[in-house]
C-alpha cells in the first residue's frame, strides 16, 4: 500500500504544480492496477507507444531475420525534421523514430500487423502504416485502456517471445536508452524502461498531448498523460516529481535479465530438472511436474520455476530460478530477475563478504546492466567476459577455459529485502559499473581495456605499492603454439591510444590481442591463472616467455580484494 500512496502523493503535487496543464497518472504494482486522482481507465490514444508491438507483428512476419537498419532522411516525414540518419531498431526505439516504424510496419502484412495490435489490447484497427505507430492518417485512432497498457509493456519486458526473441532484446536496450539519451532522458532515472508517445489534443489541432511510459527493474510501471504537452514534456514533469522506482517482488522470470550459461562449455545436451514444488510450464505442450527432468532440444522450453540445469558429458550442473531456453542446439538462454542475477553474482564474486561490500556490488551489477545487452542474444553471460555467475551454486574451479571441477555448494544464496533495497537505491547514483578481482595499487580505466570514451579510474584506497599482489608467469612455447595457432616468434605488450595490448609475432603473421581475447586464448591452454591480470611487461626465457604484472582480473571498476 506504501507504493500505492506514493502514486497517489505524486499525482496530487504533479496536478497542483502543473497549473495550465492537466497531468494524469495510472500505475501498476505487484500486479494493483491504480488510476490516480481524476483518472479513470477509459481507452485513449497513445501514439508512439504503438510502436513495439509493431516490431513484434514484423518479427513474426519476418521469421529468422536481423533487424533492418534504415535511412532517417530529411524527405523520410520524421517527427525529427532533419532525419536520425542510418539507424537500427534499439536506437530508433530510443528515438521514437518516426520512419523507421513506419517502413517497419509498411514491410509487414496489415492484417498481422492488426493482429499483434488486437492481441496487445488496442481497441479499433489500423488502415495504414502510419495509423499502426500512432501516427494520425485521417481515420480513428487506436485506442487501449492505460491497465491493458501497462501490462502488456511489463510482459513485453518480462517475458521472453517465442518468435524474434533477440528484437526484443533489442527493442529494451532502446528503452533502456530511451531513459537515458532518448525521448524519456528527461525522467532522468536509473533502472527504469521507458517510451513517450504524442497524440492530437482532443478539440484542438494547435496542440497536442503527451504521454510517458516507464516500467521499473523491479516489475512495476506507471503512465502519465499532459495536457496539452509533448512526450518529452510528460517525462520531465515525471521526473521532476521525485519519481522513483520501488525494487518491488522480485519474481522469477519476470524482469528479463538474460543470461547465456555455460558459455565456455560445448556440452552434448541439456537437461533441467524441476525443482520446485509445484507443476511449471513446458515448451512440449504441457507441465514439468515436480521432481521431473526433461532433455532440451532446439527451441525447447520451461518455467519459470527452481532448476536444476545439467550441462551433459561435463558433470557440471547448476541452480536457478528463471525461465530457460534453448534457442540453438549449443546455446542455453536463462531469463530471470536482477535480484536473482545479482545474488547468482554475489555467490561468485565475494562469498562471506560484508554487507557493506555485498552493497557496493550489488549496486555495480545493476549499472553494469543498465549499460545495455553484451551478446546478440543475451544480456549477459555467466563467465568472466561479463560477470562470473553460478546462480545458486554449486561453485566451481576452472583449470582450463573449457574444463571445470565442481567445487563445495555454497550456501543457499540470499538478498535480504534491506540489502536489495540499499542496493536498487545505490545504483541510480553515479559509480562503477566494473569490478575486478584486486587492483594491483594501480586500477585502470575502461578506456585501457576496451577503448572507448570512459578514461575514469576507480580509486581503490585499500591497495597501494605495498599490496601490489605481483605475479610472474611463465609460457611455455609449444603451449603459446596451441593457444594462439601457430610458433609464436616475438610477445611484446602494448599501449596503443593508451589501449592495453599483447602483440604476438607468430611465424606467418603478427597480431595484436586485446586483453580478453588474449586471456581467453591463454586460459583454453593454461587455466584462468595463466593471465591474471594485464601484464606490465614480457621478456623471452629459455624455452618460452616469462609474463608480469600486478593485481588479479581487468583492475577496471569497484576493486573486490582484500
Amino acid at each position: 500500500m506504501r507504493g500505492l500512496l506514493r502514486w497517489f502523493l505524486l499525482a496530487l503535487a504533479l496536478a497542483g504544480a502543473a497549473r495550465a496543464q492537466r497531468l494524469q497518472t495510472w500505475c501498476l504494482e505487484h500486479a494493483r492496477f491504480q488510476p490516480g486522482p481524476g483518472a479513470t481507465d477509459a481507452p485513449m490514444a497513445v501514439g508512439s507507444l504503438q510502436k513495439p508491438f509493431v516490431a513484434r507483428a514484423w518479427a513474426v512476419a519476418h521469421p529468422g531475420e536481423a533487424a533492418p537498419r534504415l535511412a532517417c532522411t530529411p524527405r523520410s516525414g520524421c517527427w525529427l525534421h532533419q532525419g536520425h540518419g542510418e539507424i537500427g531498431l534499439a536506437r530508433a526505439t530510443a528515438l521514437s523514430c518516426n520512419a523507421y516504424f513506419r517502413q517497419l510496419a509498411a514491410a509487414t502484412p496489415l492484417e498481422v500487423v492488426n493482429a499483434h495490435l488486437r492481441r496487445a489490447g488496442f481497441q479499433g484497427s489500423a488502415h495504414s502504416a502510419e495509423a499502426a505507430i500512432g501516427l494520425p492518417d485521417g481515420q480513428p485512432p487506436l485506442l487501449i485502456r492505460p491497465s491493458v497498457l501497462l501490462m502488456k509493456y511489463n510482459q513485453l519486458i518480462n517475458s521472453p517471445w517465442i518468435e524474434g526473441e533477440p528484437l526484443r532484446r533489442q527493442l529494451l536496450a532502446g528503452l533502456r536508452e530511451a531513459a537515458f539519451s532518448g525521448t524519456a532522458s528527461a525522467l532522468k532515472r536509473r533502472g527504469c524502461w521507458a517510451k513517450t508517445g504524442t497524440v492530437p489534443f482532443p478539440g484542438n489541432p494547435l496542440q497536442t498531448c503527451g504521454l510517458a511510459l516507464a516500467v521499473e527493474d523491479g516489475g512495476g510501471a506507471v503512465l502519465a498523460r499532459l495536457e496539452p504537452g509533448t512526450g518529452r514534456e510528460a517525462a520531465a514533469a515525471l521526473g521532476t516529481s521525485g519519481f522513483r522506482p520501488s525494487p518491488g517482488e522480485d519474481t522469477p522470470g519476470t524482469s528479463g535479465v538474460t543470461v547465456q550459461l555455460f558459455e565456455l562449455l560445448r556440452p552434448r545436451g541439456w537437461r533441467v530438472r524441476n525443482l520446485g514444488l509445484t507443476s511449471i510450464p513446458s515448451s512440449r505442450g504441457g507441465f514439468l511436474g515436480p521432481g521431473g527432468t526433461q532433455d532440451l532440444v532446439k527451441d525447447d522450453w520451461v518455467g519459470p520455476g527452481l532448476l536444476e540445469i545439467e550441462a551433459l558429458g561435463t558433470g557440471l550442473h547448476r541452480r536457478v530460478e528463471a525461465l530457460v531456453r534453448c534457442p540453438g542446439r549449443r546455446t542455453l538462454l536463462a531469463t530471470m530477475g536482477p535480484r536473482e542475477y545479482t545474488q547468482g553474482v554475489l555467490a561468485a564474486e565475494l562469498p562471506g563478504a560484508t554487507e557493506s561490500r555485498r552493497i557496493e556490488l550489488g549496486a555495480a551489477v545493476q549499472r553494469f546492466l543498465a549499460r545495455g545487452p553484451r551478446h546478440p542474444e543475451a544480456d549477459v553471460c555467466d563467465s568472466t567476459h561479463c560477470a562470473w555467475f553460478i546462480g545458486r551454486g554449486p561453485r566451481v574451479e576452472w583449470p582450463r577455459g573449457d574444463r571445470v571441477v565442481l567445487g563445495g555448494a555454497p550456501p543457499e544464496p540470499t538478498l535480504s529485502d534491506s540489502e536489495w533495497l540499499a542496493m536498487v537505491e545505490l545504483a541510480r547514483r553515479p559509480g562503477p559499473s566494473h569490478w575486478t578481482s584486486h587492483c594491483g595499487g594501480h586500477p585502470l580505466s575502461a578506456h585501457a581495456l576496451w577503448g572507448g570514451d570512459d578514461r575514469a579510474i576507480q580509486d581503490c584506497g585499500r591497495h597501494g605499492a605495498g599490496q601490489s599482489r605481483p605475479w610472474q608467469r611463465t609460457w611455455r612455447a609449444q603451449d603459446l603454439e596451441r593457444a594462439f595457432g601457430e610458433p609464436v616468434s616475438a610477445l611484446a605488450v602494448t599501449l596503443v591510444e593508451g589501449v592495453w595490448g599483447l602483440m604476438v609475432v607468430g611465424s606467418r603473421s603478427s597480431r595484436t590481442f586485446t586483453f580478453d581475447e588474449a586471456h581467453r586464448r591463454l586460459a583454453s591452454v593454461l587455466g584462468w591463472g595463466a593471465l591474471p591480470s594485464p601484464a606490465d611487461g614480457v621478456e623471452p626465457v629459455p624455452g618460452g616467455f616469462r609474463a608480469s604484472g600486478v593485481g588479479l582480473g581487468h583492475r577496471v571498476g569497484l576493486c573486490l580484494g582484500e
